[in-house]
Order: structure tokens, then C-alpha cells, then sequence
């Protein structure tokens, strides 16, 4: 729900708002086929309704490693390329900095306006993020 003149881009949602529409895909093709070469991704990649260029998705490979996303290990001439965290690893990495920005930027109006929406939260939803929330932490009983 948008409150006043800001409304949310509708650009996707989760993975879909932090990475490019094709850097998705690159990155979903190697979470599930993982290790793969860039030839690899580009069969995996092309069908009937998109044919990309080898350099296309040499590039975006490269862009991604860059980034920190994928990891490249040559083997024989090629190089092939793993995904440096898992699909839930990098949304929880991507969820923590985009916390941790707000926080940064905002502060407590961002923590309390955070609280005011778990009011709006189904129950059973809130009760799998107190899972989730809890999940790094050590029990002491």
C-alpha cells in the first residue's frame, strides 16, 4: 500500500528490484546448474523468444563476479562459475543491507515505522519472521 505522493517502483520484487532483468537470469541458471561456463549459461539461457550474444553473457558473468555474486575457477581454457551464495543467502544479505541502510539513513523513524507495519502482518507470517529472526542466535537454556 503507498501512503501520500511516494509510491513504491514497481521494477519486481525481491531479487527482481537488486539485480538486473538479465542478471537474474544468469544468476538463477547457476543456482540451479552450478558450476557452469558462460557457454553453459547461454544454452541454458536461449529459447525460442531470446537468443543472446556469447559476449553478452561473458559480460554480465564478469559484471556479476565483479560484484562479488559469482566465483570464477578456470578449468582447462574456460572458466567456469559458482554462485558465491545461495538464492536464500544473498536475499538475506541484500535484506540486511537494505535494514542496515535505513537504519543509517532514517534511524528511529524507520525502526518505529518498520514495528507500525508488523501490525498489518498476518499472524502466522509474523510468527515465521520471529523464526527467521531468530535463527543466528544461540539458545542458552
Amino acid at each position: 500500500m503507498a501512503y501520500g505522493p511516494y509510491r513504491r517502483q514497481s521494477r519486481g520484487t525481491g531479487l527482481q528490484r537488486f539485480f538486473g532483468e538479465l542478471e537474474l537470469a544468469v544468476m538463477e541458471v547457476v543456482w540451479e546448474h552450478q558450476p557452469l561456463s558462460v557457454s553453459g549459461v547461454l544454452e541454458k539461457l536461449t529459447d525460442e523468444t531470446h537468443s543472446w550474444a556469447y559476449t553478452t553473457i561473458m559480460t554480465v558473468m564478469r559484471r556479476l563476479t565483479d560484484k562479488g555474486w559469482l566465483a570464477a575457477k578456470k578449468q582447462g581454457r574456460a572458466y567456469v562459475y559458482s554462485a558465491v551464495y545461495s538464492r536464500d543467502e544473498a536475499k538475506a544479505l541484500i535484506a540486511s543491507e537494505i535494514v542496515r541502510s535505513l537504519v543509517e539513513d532514517f534511524g528511529k523513524v524507520a525502526v518505529a515505522q518498520f514495528a507500525k507495519e508488523l501490525d498489518h502482518i498476518d499472524p502466522g507470517q509474523l510468527a515465521q519472521l520471529a523464526d527467521l529472526a531468530g535463527e543466528g542466535e544461540d539458545d542458552e537454556t
